[in-house]
C-alpha cells in the first residue's frame, strides 16, 4: 500500500515545527490534520456497527490483558456479535491497518494472537532487540538465574524458553 498520500507538507518541510509554550503553528498543524483526514478515502469507508461493537468489546479487555487469543476471547466476542470466521479476519485486518490493534498473519502462531495493547508488544520486542552494552542490566538476569541465557541471546540471537 502507498502511504505517500498521508505525508503532509508544510511549505517545503515534511514536518510542522510547533512551539508548545507559545502555541506557534499548533492551529496550522490542526488544520492540516483535519484536512488530510477528511480527504482520506479510508476515512469514508463504512464499517458495520457489529464490527465496531466487536472492536469495542475486544478493547474493553485492555485493563486486564495485553493480548487476546483467537481460540479464547476473540472467537467468543466474534460469536457474540454474529461475525463469521471470514468476517472476523477481515475486521481484524481493517483494525490492524488502522492501528487500533496488532494482528499479524504471516504464521499460524501469529494469526492466533490479537494484541490490544501495542505498547506491550513494543516493550517486549525492545527487550530482545537492543544494544546490550547500553540497555542490558546483566545483574537482573543473574538475579533471575538467566545470565547464561541472556549471554547466548545477545551473542548469538537465540533466546531460551526460560528467557
Amino acid at each position: 500500500k502507498q502511504f505517500t498520500s498521508q505525508i503532509v507538507t508544510n511549505e517545503n518541510l515534511v514536518f510542522f515545527p510547533v512551539d508548545n509554550k507559545e502555541r506557534l503553528n499548533v492551529q496550522e498543524l490542526r488544520k492540516a490534520i483535519e484536512f488530510t483526514a477528511r480527504n482520506d478515502p479510508a476515512m469514508k469507508q463504512e464499517v458495520s456497527i457489529r464490527w465496531m461493537a466487536f472492536l469495542d468489546d475486544l478493547l474493553s479487555h485492555k485493563s486486564s490483558k495485553s493480548y487476546l487469543t483467537m481460540n479464547g476471547d476473540v472467537n467468543h466476542v466474534a460469536n457474540k456479535f454474529g461475525l463469521s470466521r471470514q468476517e472476523r479476519y477481515i475486521a481484524l485486518g481493517l483494525f490492524h491497518e488502522r492501528g487500533l490493534i496488532i494482528h499479524l498473519t504471516a504464521t499460524e502462531t501469529l494469526r492466533s494472537i490479537v494484541v490490544i495493547k501495542p505498547q506491550w508488544l513494543i516493550d517486549a520486542l525492545g527487550k530482545v532487540i537492543r544494544d546490550s552494552t547500553i540497555h542490558v542490566d546483566m545483574a537482573q538476569y543473574e538475579r533471575d538465574g538467566l545470565k547464561e541465557d541472556a549471554k547466548v541471546m545477545f551473542n548469538e540471537g537465540i533466546a531460551s524458553r526460560d528467557l
